[in-house]
């Protein structure tokens, strides 16, 4: 499940009392409705698509210039020891330098007649061929090759369906992709194309992640297969979508209105059969694990760095138990490397990165805080190198050569992660040097650099290169912007308790001229939800509608209640098997806190959020309806047996299991109680929450009496889309709140 209605990520910031940001304008101006979607942002346009060149000494990004149709992306390539940087290619149009050819009629893969360039090749999800000599780029359905020296433009593809999820062999001999629910490859020398499944249909998928896997499931990308280091397999998941129930989702700007069908397996319903399979480049298939349909397969594969095994897990339905599996490319023997159990859910993480002494470094949550560990492909449980009461958010990378990883973290405070490092025997732990915030960041190939973006709250992202000791080699990316023009708001980091004592955090947003002596209206922004953080000290953690709302007299507020992650998984499991209870108390706790402070006005509170938060909000509004004054809801959950198997059964367990948790936590009859002022909005394409969600909620409040209002935008899925669909929603949302509030 993910964020709709803003830009916001799932992510938190939380603090005590602490000014973040001051206003950043002593005399700017006031924020307008249109500055919310400019483009460029007002925030600046940061560099995309960054990632190390093989072999470790230079790097790639992608300059976006321009906007709207005139726009123009760049693919640079700067050298990481001296900062030399030439442009590589730009399109559309393929703006390539003089020296470059496009479809070599000499090379064995052009098939003449055919176009010189195509219509439109982005540059968006480029990849480097393992040796750096060339990238891949997907246009006009089909895949081209890019040589960098000499420069030359060659068609690796030709017909009318599209190419999915295109990968190079490790030994860049062949490209692996994904046609129509099917694992092809093509031999780059010879243009020779071998089919590699042949069971792909509507409902098969082969290398390639269904609806629900996708969403719920994937750590990386839609594509779900795994080249071995060989280049001679590749391990992929297939999933039989057949037993799942068909759900509509309807065009009604189609004449006639169409129909669309999605497989979305609803809580308690059948869900994909799934299987774990291996089929050699040539096409020759090779072992495959079945697994029944009440159980799942992680779609993050990883290979042995010999070739010979590759690591699978799997979870039964209830999702408590995650079995770290090894299977024999050769014989197709499987046995266990590891077992994750947990009363309440095991969180998934990424595959585990095997070396080639044969030890792997994987993340786990088994201490009740995610760490990282070290084992043996001989077997025996995997021991800690790091340890405590914090999280490992991501490995940064693993530098096997001399023995070290790198990862980020919340060691000294849940609001922000920090890079660090560790020596894979668990020695050596250390921060890499770096100020506030959040951070993030890429080892280079060779282990000597590390690419990192940081940010706060109120400093947009910067990318800058640093050493292995983390020591500042040069700033390669600070985006211009233009917030100096405004009179911004500042955030301030707080700290309160809930009923039991417990440390909550939170944030809260005042206008920039904010007077301690005035009555302030305050909006609530919730999530809520678990495995996700709101309070954070990062740019996007408050967003520019927050400044917005500021701008106009508000003060924002959030908090991360029990239920979020950044604090282990029991602070997370707190809302198994009845979501919305625990995490409403915590919310009004803080609540409570701004009743507390002079400035607010108790009678004048409202509260926001979307999906999730959508979901909190109305829970809200039903079960303290004399707290809240108005409320907006987007796209939200109204009963759970409407949302998907994966998702809500890792928390709630199926509908038999537990008929007393969804009748507690569903909303429909609770509709009734509704006292505030009500805003639904919803996309009637939404293929996240299903716009049958607020189709009840509706039924629920008319038959209630309750008066709403309500905003639907056709066309739209989970998240709107497009600057027209979201400045109306910016404007619907802000006239409300400035009348109701």
């Amino acid at each position: 499940m993910h964020y709709i209605l803003s830009a916001r990520r799932a992510f938190v910031s939380v603090g005590l009392s602490l000014l973040l940001a001051g206003p950043l304008s002593a005399a700017g101006r006031r924020l307008a409705l249109e500055d919310i979607t400019a483009d460029p942002p007002i925030f600046g346009r940061s560099v995309t698509g960054v990632a190390w060149r093989p072999g470790g000494r230079e790097f790639s990004y992608v300059v976006r210039k321009g906007t709207g149709e005139e726009a123009i992306s760049e693919l640079w390539v700067e050298d990481a020891r001296n900062a030399g940087r030439r442009l590589l290619v730009s399109t559309p149009g393929l703006l390539v330098p003089s020296d470059a050819r496009a479809d070599d009629p000499a090379h064995p893969m052009a098939k003449p007649p055919a176009p010189i360039q195509p219509k439109r090749l982005p540059l968006e999800g480029y990849r480097w061929s393992p040796d750096g000599q060339a990238i891949l780029l997907t246009g006009d359905h089909d895949l081209w090759i890019y040589r960098v020296d000499p420069r030359r433009l060659e068609r690796l593809t030709r017909g009318p369906e599209d190419e999915e999820f295109a990968t190079f062999s490790p030994d860049g001999r062949r490209v692996a992709f994904v046609r129509k629910n099917d694992l092809y490859a093509v031999d780059l020398a010879s243009g020779r194309e071998t089919r590699l499944t042949s069971d792909g249909t509507e409902n098969v998928f082969n290398g390639r992640l269904d609806w629900v896997y996708e969403e719920e499931l994937a750590s990386r990308r839609g594509g779900a297969y795994e080249w071995s280091p060989d280049g001679l397999s590749i391990a992929y998941l297939r999933l039989d979508d057949g037993p799942i129930a068909d759900s509509p989702i309807v065009d009604f700007l189609a004449i006639p209105a169409k129909v669309v069908t999605q497989k979305y397996p609803k809580a308690g319903t059948a869900n994909p059969i799934p299987s774990f399979r291996i089929v050699r480049a040539d096409g020759s298939a090779g072992p495959h694990v079945e697994l029944d349909r009440d159980g799942y397969i992680a779609p993050d594969f990883s290979w042995t760095a010999d070739s010979r095994s590759v690591s699978y897990r799997v979870l039964p339905r209830e999702q408590n138990r995650e079995e770290l599996r090894i299977l024999d490319a050769a014989t197709g023997a499987s046995r266990t490397l590891s077992v994750e159990e947990d009363p309440a859910w095991v969180n998934t993480f990424e595959a585990p990165r095997f070396l080639s002494d044969g030890r792997y470094v994987w993340k786990s949550e088994r201490s009740g805080f995610a760490h990282l560990y070290v084992g043996s492909v001989a077997g025996g449980e995997p021991k800690p190198i790091t340890r405590g009461e914090w999280t490992v958010d991501h490995i940064v990378g693993v530098d096997a050569r001399r023995g070290v990883a790198y990862f980020t973290a919340n060691v000294e405070n849940p609001r922000r992660r920090a890079i660090y490092r560790v020596g894979l025997d668990g020695k050596g732990f250390a921060k890499l040097p770096s100020a506030p915030g959040t951070h993030s960041g890429e080892l280079s190939p060779d282990g000597r650099f590390i690419l990192e973006t940081s940010s706060t709250v109120s400093t947009p992202p910067v990318l800058s290169l640093l050493d292995s000791s983390g020591r500042l080699v040069r700033v390669v990316d600070r985006p211009d912007n233009r917030l100096a023009e405004f009179d911004l708001a500042r955030t301030e980091e707080i700290e309160t308790t809930g009923d039991d004592g417990v440390k909550l955090l939170a944030r809260l947003v005042k206008p920039a001229a904010f007077d301690p002596s005035k009555k302030y209206p305050v909006v609530i922004f919730v999530y809520g939800g678990p495995h996700s953080q709101v309070v954070r000290d990062q740019w996007g953690a408050t967003t520019v509608f927050d400044q917005l709302l500021a701008s106009r007299g508000f003060l924002v507020w959030s908090l991360d209640n029990r239920g979020s992650s950044g604090r282990g998984h029991a602070w997370e499991a707190r809302l198994l098997r009845e979501m919305g209870k625990n995490e409403l108390a915590d919310q009004l706790a803080g609540v409570r806190y701004l009743k507390s402070q002079p400035f607010v006005d108790p009678s004048r509170i409202a509260i926001w959020g979307g999906s999730y938060g959508g979901y909190m909000t109305l829970y809200a509004v039903t079960h303290a309806p004399a707290v809240w004054k108005c409320a907006i809801a987007g796209a939200p959950v109204t009963d759970w047996k409407f949302y998907d198997t994966i998702y809500t059964e890792r928390y709630m367990r199926t509908p038999a299991e537990n008929p007393g948790g969804y009748a507690a936590s569903g909303l429909l009859t609770r509709a009734k109680d509704l006292k505030a002022k009500l805003l639904l909005i919803h996309g009637l394409a939404d293929d996240n929450v299903h716009f049958q969600n607020t189709v009840a909620f509706i039924d629920a409040l008319t038959k209630a009496g309750r008066p709403y209002e309500l905003e639907i935008q056709a066309a739209q899925k989970h998240g709107f889309r497009g600057k027209a669909a979201n400045d109306f929603r910016n404007a619907a949302m802000l006239k409300f709140f400035e009348e109701n509030l």
